[in-house]
C-alpha cells in the first residue's frame, strides 16, 4: 500500500504526527487482531498503516481535506478500510452506529481532547480505546479520587471504562514536535453496567467540578441539601475531587429531574 508521505501539520487542526516506531507498535498492539476499529485523526498514516495489517475492518475519521482524499484514495484499493471526511465532533456519534467498533485509536486533536473525550466515553465498547493526549489531560483522565488534577472527565470515562497509562512519549516522538510531553491511555470495559444514564451523570458532573473550591453541598445547594447528602453516604463539606465515581453517580441519582 502507498501514501504519499509526509505532509506539513496544520495548526489550526492542532496536528502533531507520531514517528516513533516503538511508541506505534506499542499503540497498535494494544488492540487484538481482527477487530473492528475507527481511527480518530489519521493524518499520514503512521499509525494507520500498522493498524491496516492487524484488523479486520478500519474506519477513519479526518477532517483534512487532503489526508481523506488521499485515504479515500487507499480504500479504493484495500476494502479493509473506509473513510469518512468530516469533524469528528459531528460525525463521531453516527460513524459508530454506523460500523459498530469494537476499539477505537486516536492521536487526537489537541484543541478537542476534552470535549472530544467527553462524546468517547459515552459510548459502550466492547473492546477499548487507545487514545493519546498531551500528558497533562491523560494525567487528568487517569487521576483517582483526591488528586489535584482529578476532575470531570477522571469520572466520566469510568463510566465504562478501567483506565491505565499506557506509555508517555516526548515531544521529540512526533512531527512537529509539540511543546508539552504526550501520553497514551488505554480504555479498557469494566464490565459493570451503570445504573445511572450517562448524560444524567455528564450534566451532574459539570455542575459539581464548576467551582472545584467550594464543597459539594454548595455546588448543589438549590437541588439537595445538607440531610439529603447524608442520607446517601456522602459528606455534604467534600469537595468534587474528593467524590469517586460511585458517589457521583448517587448525587446524579439523588438530583430531581429537571
Amino acid at each position: 500500500m502507498s501514501t504519499q508521505r509526509p505532509q506539513r501539520a496544520k495548526k489550526s487542526l492542532g496536528q502533531h504526527f507520531l514517528h516513533d516506531q516503538h511508541a506505534i507498535s506499542r499503540i497498535v498492539k494494544a488492540m487484538p487482531t481482527a477487530v473492528k476499529a475507527i481511527e480518530i485523526g489519521p493524518g499520514p498514516g503512521a499509525i494507520t498503516e500498522a493498524l491496516l495489517q492487524r484488523v479486520d475492518k478500519l474506519c477513519v475519521i479526518e477532517m483534512d481535506d487532503q489526508f481523506a482524499a488521499r485515504w479515500q484514495g487507499v480504500a479504493q484499493e484495500n476494502n479493509k478500510l473506509s473513510v469518512v471526511h468530516g469533524d469528528v465532533m459531528k460525525v463521531l456519534e453516527e460513524t459508530v452506529s454506523q460500523v459498530q467498533p469494537e476499539w477505537i485509536a486516536g492521536n487526537l486533536p489537541y484543541n478537542l481532547s476534552g470535549p472530544l473525550t467527553a462524546q468517547l466515553a459515552a459510548l459502550s465498547l466492547s473492546g477499548g480505546m487507545v487514545l493519546m493526549y498531551q500528558r497533562e489531560v491523560a494525567e487528568r483522565i487517569a487521576a483517582g479520587p483526591g488528586s489535584k488534577t482529578y476532575g470531570g472527565l477522571s469520572v466520566l470515562v469510568r463510566h465504562h471504562y478501567d483506565v491505565k497509562r499506557l506509555l508517555t512519549l516526548p515531544p521529540g516522538a512526533f512531527s512537529p514536535p509539540p511543546k508539552v510531553h504526550s501520553a497514551v491511555i488505554l480504555l479498557t470495559p469494566h464490565g459493570n453496567t451503570p445504573i445511572c444514564e450517562y448524560n444524567q451523570l455528564q450534566k451532574t458532573v459539570r455542575q459539581g467540578f464548576a467551582h472545584r473550591r467550594k464543597t459539594i453541598a454548595n455546588n448543589f445547594k438549590k437541588e439537595l441539601s445538607r440531610e439529603q447528602f447524608e442520607a446517601i453516604g456522602i459528606d455534604p463539606s467534600k469537595r468534587p475531587e474528593q467524590l469517586a465515581y460511585e458517589q457521583w453517580v448517587s448525587i446524579a441519582l439523588a438530583l430531581p429531574e429537571s
